[in-house]
């Protein structure tokens, strides 16, 4: 399960999380689930989840409802608000001489002229 940065409440992974994003470095599931990007990880994905799909299992249907809902009213509100401007930006940014450099020197394997 994915969290956005708002829905974690580990304050150890608030700092890891800041870094990666500026950084944009290559983490593998353990250190998202260190950070507070995951809720869970591990090479069992049955031994995993069989204990958050068990709590969920016991949840009240209407419960887990009522809380999808409320927790993700603002970010809803926000994208639907913002929507417009965001894609706006997205496609700029996407299209920009910087972007097509990085993601040249991505799929070709090599660094970007800006690495020091």
């Amino acid at each position: 399960m994915i969290r956005s940065e708002s829905q974690t409440s580990r304050p150890s992974g608030k700092i890891p999380r800041l870094r990666l994003r500026e950084t944009g470095e290559r983490f593998d599931a353990a250190e998202a689930a260190r950070i507070g990007l995951l809720t869970a990880a591990g090479d069992d994905v049955d031994a995993v989840l069989a204990p958050i799909l068990d709590g969920l299992r016991k949840a009240a249907p209407r419960g887990l409802a009522e809380t999808k809902q409320l927790l993700t009213a603002r970010v809803l509100e926000a994208f639907d608000r913002d929507a417009a401007d965001l894609t706006a930006l997205s496609a700029r940014l996407f299209g920009s001489a910087d972007a097509r450099e990085g993601m040249t020197a991505f799929l070709e394997r090599r660094d970007p002229p800006w690495v020091l």
